[in-house]
């Protein structure tokens, strides 16, 4: 497999310069794997699995979109963070590409993360494809998560399709179908149908979040996603500390929902209805027949915030 350097300005031109390029990597076989914060992203499942392969192998950031272009800061609002006393930093919203080598396998990695856009949907879309097949990108991967009916324990629920025959045959003997879901959509979608119109290989992984999970962080999830990023791209992504993580979030809840049995009975009820559906699909709702399932559901959410926010990453 050659290393395919590729020399470009400092931006992307045609339609809209919204691509600045910091540097040039130098990548085999690379894939494209996305990860995006915001409305395809309960549990912050997706945007976590990516951000824990930069946290865990340090990629480096060689181009980002502009963030005045394709952000609404009313929708996607900075963070405000105390660095010290009387000292705050704004970290703004941001969507980024870096380059992860993996000198032990045959492929390395293009990370794209940050919050889903706003704005221009088709544009970044275009530019994104165009400017990674000239890297060398031959399959784009999106990961996503919704919620659904089900329940934090056991195996986690997955969809999974793909443009190519190899990694459809491969999802279907992992038991992953292609949801039925039609209706509104999120930026992954529209980035695998450009990649699609390109001639790119595509694959969307989706996991199922508990709908009673809501602000919670899962790395169960991320995990699972992450599972079948290796397994589609014959890689080894060392999601252990990510699995820990999640047994550990799992215990937590566990534990919390023994002091309330009445909301225990309710997620083993979510658990056993989930299974006798066989399964669920993005955009599923919670059924009207759950006893008085949205105070029972404002009820739980209420009872395990006290786990927190990030305490479940690794």
């Amino acid at each position: 497999m050659e290393s395919l350097p590729l020399a470009v300005g400092p931006s992307i031109r045609g339609q809209s310069s919204v691509l600045t390029v910091h540097s040039t990597p130098t990548l085999r076989s690379p894939a494209l794997l996305c990860g995006f914060s915001g409305w395809p992203d309960a549990g912050s499942a997706a945007s976590g699995a990516v951000e824990y392969l930069r946290t865990k192998r340090a990629p480096r950031r060689f181009a980002e979109l502009d963030a005045r272009a394709i952000y609404v800061h009313t929708n996607n609002r900075p963070f405000s963070q105390i660095v010290r006393p009387g000292e705050r930093r704004l970290e703004w919203p941001s969507l980024a590409l870096d380059a992860l080598s993996i000198p032990e396998a045959q492929r390395d990695l293009v990370l794209l993360v940050g919050a889903e856009p706003d704005l221009r949907w088709r544009t970044c879309a275009s530019t994104l494809v165009d400017y990674c097949r000239a890297l060398g990108v031959d399959t784009v991967v999106t990961l996503g998560a919704f919620l659904a009916p089900v329940s934090h324990g056991g195996p986690v629920r997955l969809n999974g399709r793909s443009s190519r025959p190899d990694f459809g045959r491969l999802l279907t003997t992992l038991g992953l179908r292609d949801g039925a879901y039609e209706g509104p959509t999120g930026f992954p979608t529209a980035l695998l149908d450009a990649a699609q119109r390109r001639g790119l290989g595509t694959a969307s992984i989706w996991a199922a979040s508990p709908v009673y999970l809501r602000g919670l962080v899962n790395p169960k999830l991320s995990a699972s996603l992450l599972g079948v990023v290796e397994r589609l791209l014959e890689l080894d992504l060392g999601i252990t500390e990510l699995e820990a993580g999640g047994r550990d979030l799992e215990r937590r809840i566990d534990a919390e929902l023994m002091t309330r049995p009445d909301l225990e009975r309710f997620v083993q009820r979510l658990a056993v209805e989930s299974e006798d559906d066989g399964g669920v699909d993005e955009g599923v709702e919670v059924p009207d027949e759950l006893p008085s399932a949205d105070e029972i559901l404002d009820d739980l959410e209420q009872h395990l915030r006290r786990l927190g926010h990030g305490d479940q990453s690794p």
